[in-house]
């Protein structure tokens, strides 16, 4: 699998049409409102399924959004739970959409060589987020979409896709890259990779970085010592920046 992912990694960044044999990214269509009704407060389950989270402290008005994508054979609500901690800390709130599969259709899809969106989980992002914009008043300027492992590669690949929605992007240990048409260079996008990692290539996604990196994007790459996981460290950093009011100057380093 390991190998398989590199591959694929190097396969999307050689393409320069900005879609993958044809098929670009979906463009979603949900949009947060900043004034509406307030979920109540701890978890709340949506029409699909699917479970947000307002922090019980929170203060009255819209609120910034992290939505949560899981990696391969991960539990949307374990994710969502522990990250409820961090969301009481900042005053976000959560929502953790999950995939028809065990992971993400992109990475399954590309793997045997098939439409990489054609498995419908960009609508079921898109849907879960107009369930919660009805539902809450969620802040426009601060929507950052957050994944880990498989989820880090969907969250990088449909999230730069989407910069209208999505402010900021958080990719944490990712495999892959489904490359964008353009960069919007207001959109922050944050990875993260552990130089050890045994389970999706540092070398790749160093290299998905530059790429980015090249066409301008406004891109912070944080590499750590360690294997395949989230850093709590570069998750700070991640969460900080991202979801600030306003963009620092874009960072380059390596």
């Amino acid at each position: 699998m390991k190998l398989a992912r590199t591959a694929i990694a190097a396969l999307t960044l050689a393409s320069a049409s900005g879609a993958i044999g044809g098929h670009p990214a979906p463009v979603l269509k949900a949009r947060p409102l900043a004034s509406g009704p307030q979920l109540p407060a701890g978890e709340t389950t949506l029409a699909d399924g699917e479970t947000a989270y307002r922090p019980p402290a929170a203060v009255a008005g819209p609120l910034p959004l992290l939505v949560l994508l899981h990696g391969a054979g991960g539990y949307p609500p374990n994710f969502l739970q522990a990250m409820e901690p961090v969301a009481d800390r900042l005053r976000v709130m959560l929502i953790a959409p999950h995939s028809r599969g065990t992971t993400w259709d992109l990475v399954q899809n590309m793997a045997m060589g098939e439409d990489p969106w054609s498995s419908g989980d960009a609508r079921r992002v898109d849907q879960a987020l107009a369930a919660l914009f009805a539902r809450a008043a969620v802040d426009p300027s601060r929507v950052v979409l957050l994944g880990f492992s498989d989820g880090a590669s969907y969250a990088l690949s449909l999230g730069v896709a989407n910069p209208k929605l999505f402010t900021g992007v958080i990719a944490l240990s990712p495999g892959m890259l489904a490359p964008p048409s353009r960069i919007d260079r207001a959109q922050r996008v944050f990875i993260a990779h552990g130089r050890s990692d045994h389970v999706l290539a540092f070398a790749a996604t160093s290299a998905m970085a530059t790429s980015l990196r090249d066409q301008g994007a406004n891109l912070r790459f944080r590499p750590f010592d360690g294997d395949h996981q989230i850093d709590p460290a570069s998750l700070a950093e991640a969460l900080e920046w991202t979801l600030a009011p306003s963009a620092p100057a874009r960072d380059l380093q390596h």
